[in-house]
């Protein structure tokens, strides 16, 4: 039964989701974070533990305000096919691929950076609650396709779901959001400078990035 449970839980979350509905899938298919005791990711290090810091990119543009300030709305993938996040445990090695992945971009758009880290105890982001629903957050050692899919899929890396309530709910749409807002008011302020953060790998992709680096081939008309 267990093998069975862990093998369902790692087809689940294959990381191969992109139709924008693996947060509802998962809760349908296993309820109050079911999946969280197994390990799913290729070559994880094992399930995510609450006592692991975990980090989230903020990316400009796109995650913050004229400001500096995180939109809520660079948090809406946690109710679609999942907010990405990597360990403290990640190598160097792991946090290019990752940086490098995010920083891609086609020709014709503006470059990006990443502008912060956000980063959190897993414990408080499987602590947020509500009642009459329980748990608003899964934390799974999901691990996703490289942008170049021949490349090995970063075994660090960590997905973020929300446990959404199911359809007919009274203002299901409300009360996702609130939940989203939870998450916010909880991770927003725990910004990690770029400049200290590993002796500054992250700011030197940055300028990578600003020089015209992490641009993709477009493919020649035949």
């Amino acid at each position: 039964m267990t093998i069975d449970n862990c093998s369902a839980c790692k087809a689940a979350l294959s990381g191969l989701a992109s139709d924008k509905k693996q947060a509802e899938r998962v809760e349908q298919l296993f309820p109050g974070c079911a999946c969280e005791k197994y390990s799913v990711g290729a070559g994880s290090p094992g399930p995510v533990v609450d006592e692991e810091i975990i980090y989230r990119m903020v990316i400009s543009p796109g995650d913050i305000d004229d400001e500096g300030n995180l939109l809520m709305e660079a948090l809406k993938d946690v109710k679609l096919d999942g907010l990405s996040v990597f360990r403290e445990s990640a190598t160097d090695e792991d946090i290019v691929a990752l940086v490098t992945d995010r920083l891609t971009r086609r020709a014709s758009h503006e470059p990006r950076v990443v502008q912060a880290l956000i980063m959190v105890k897993t414990g408080s982001v499987r602590e947020l609650s509500k009642q009459d629903h329980g748990r608003l957050f899964c934390v799974y050692d999901e691990t996703v396709p490289r942008k170049n899919p021949t490349d090995t899929p970063v075994a660090t890396h960590v997905t973020i779901l929300q446990r959404l309530q199911k359809e007919g709910t009274a203002n299901r749409r409300g009360l996702i959001k609130a939940g989203q807002k939870a998450l916010y008011d909880e991770i927003h302020h725990q910004r990690v400078a770029i400049a200290t953060f590993r002796d500054g790998l992250i700011e030197a992709l940055n300028e990578r990035s600003l020089a015209g680096d992490f641009v993709l081939q477009e493919i020649e008309a035949a």
